[in-house]
C-alpha cells in the first residue's frame, strides 16, 4: 500500500511532467473527436444520475384535503422523512401541536402565523424536536413546503 509520502511524490512528479510538456495541436479533426467523446461521456454520466432524481411537476399529484381549508400534496416519503406541500385557504387555522422530531417549513406563497411568529413568502422556519407550536393561522392563505420525519 502506498504511503501518503508516496502519493505526494507522485502528485509532484505529475505536476512537473505537465509543466515540462509542450502543448501539441492535435488538429481540428482530432480536437473535434476528443470534444465529442468528452461530451458523450458527460451525457452518459448525467443520464445515470438522472435516473436517480425525483421530480414532481407542479401539475402532478393530488391535493388531499386533511381538514376544511387545509390540503396537502405529498412530494416524497420514505421510512425516515417526508416532504410535502401544505395549502391553507384564507382564514384557516390549524391547532397548536407538539413536534416529536425536527420539522422544517419554507413559505412558498402567502403569509402565516405559527403562534406569535409571522412568516411571509421566502421565510424559513425550523421547529426543533420537542417543541410546541402555537396555533397556525393565515389571513391571506399560504402554501408551505414542509419536510419532517415520517409518521
Amino acid at each position: 500500500m502506498a504511503s501518503k509520502n508516496d502519493k505526494t511524490l507522485q502528485d509532484e512528479a505529475i505536476v512537473e511532467l505537465l509543466e515540462a510538456s509542450v502543448p501539441v495541436d492535435p488538429g481540428q479533426e482530432a480536437a473535434q473527436r476528443m470534444k465529442a467523446k468528452l461530451f458523450d461521456r458527460l451525457r452518459e454520466d448525467s443520464s445515470a444520475d438522472a435516473r436517480q432524481f425525483v421530480t414532481v411537476a407542479g401539475s402532478a399529484g393530488d391535493w388531499l384535503e386533511t381538514s376544511p381549508g387545509n390540503s396537502i400534496k405529498i412530494l416524497r416519503s420514505d421510512d425516515e422523512s417526508m416532504s410535502m406541500l401544505v395549502r391553507l385557504e384564507p382564514g384557516t387555522t390549524f391547532p397548536a401541536h407538539f413536534h416529536p422530531a425536527d420539522e422544517e417549513t419554507y413559505v412558498v406563497e402567502g403569509e402565516t402565523w405559527f403562534g406569535d411568529i409571522h412568516l411571509k413568502a421566502g421565510d424559513y422556519h425550523l421547529a426543533p424536536e420537542g417543541t410546541h407550536h402555537g396555533e397556525v393561522r393565515t389571513d391571506t392563505g399560504c402554501v408551505l413546503l414542509i419536510r419532517k420525519a415520517s409518521e
